[in-house]
């Protein structure tokens, strides 16, 4: 997700299972700072994603409000957060 013609980073795959969820986000989530300077983070986020909610929706509005109340100060970046939750196949 960039726009990027050329980008160097490494790539993984992974398995996803019935139940699994994945958040893909940008720097504007980790980047909010408040008003000492501190940024979310990283460590915040994943903290945040691991909370357990009945749906996605209700994980992403749970993600945003931690982060608006993180940060006080005027957002510089945009805030995209995409989350998609693994169903099971159906037959």
């Amino acid at each position: 997700m960039g726009l990027f013609k050329e980008w160097d980073c490494s790539m993984q795959e992974c398995e996803l299972s019935p139940g699994d969820m994945l958040a893909l986000y940008t720097d504007g989530v980790t980047e909010a700072s408040n008003d000492a300077g501190e940024e979310f983070g990283e460590q915040r986020l994943v903290q945040a994603l691991r909370q357990p909610h009945e749906s996605c929706q209700d994980l992403l509005s749970a993600v945003l409000d931690e982060v608006r109340q993180f940060s006080s100060c005027e957002q510089h970046d945009d805030i995209t957060l995409i989350v998609a939750k693994c169903r099971p196949c159906e037959t």
